[in-house]
């Protein structure tokens, strides 16, 4: 499966079989952008770029409950 990133539009390889249904992020190997994706059924639903400040309060989401 091959998608264009957001950025550069250089186009990403992704395996068929780990990317066939799947929502996070994906990092373009030409500019080092990272990409928030969604892909159903090995066809792409959304592609947006992921900022910094997006990609830290994903993590602070995911760790909130961990850290005491």
């Amino acid at each position: 499966m091959k998608i264009k990133c957001v950025n550069c539009e250089r186009e990403v390889n992704l395996d068929h079989a780990v990317f066939e249904n799947y929502f996070g992020t994906i990092k373009c190997f030409s500019c080092s952008s990272m990409m928030e994706v969604k892909i159903k059924d090995k066809v792409l639903q959304e592609a947006s770029l992921l900022t910094l400040n997006k990609h830290f309060a994903r993590l602070r989401d995911r760790y909130a409950g961990s850290i005491a």
